[in-house]
């Protein structure tokens, strides 16, 4: 896979490890960015940007595994999550 290993595929955000909530993309979203801020100031430029780039493609993800969600009836988009986990 090139890139960072985040997809949403039918209102579900994957990763390479399996699928994540919507909540939880969120968050390592935030993860990913704020640990791009912390190295943005060492020597090392690559890894930021690769902190960065997961970030991005998380959020993209989860926007468009929302977008599906809500087109697909859900009011709360996060509900949707609770359900696939009963599964």
């Amino acid at each position: 896979m090139i890139g960072a290993p985040f997809r949403h595929i039918a209102g579900t955000v994957l990763a390479d490890h399996g699928p994540l909530t919507l909540v939880a993309a969120r968050e390592l979203a935030n993860f990913y960015h704020s640990e791009a801020r912390c190295w943005s100031s060492s020597d090392g430029k690559r890894f930021p940007c690769i902190c960065e780039q997961r970030a991005t493609a998380l959020l993209e993800a989860a926007e468009a595994a929302e977008k599906w969600r809500r087109a697909a009836g859900w009011t709360n988009p996060e509900a949707a999550d609770a359900l696939n986990s009963q599964l």
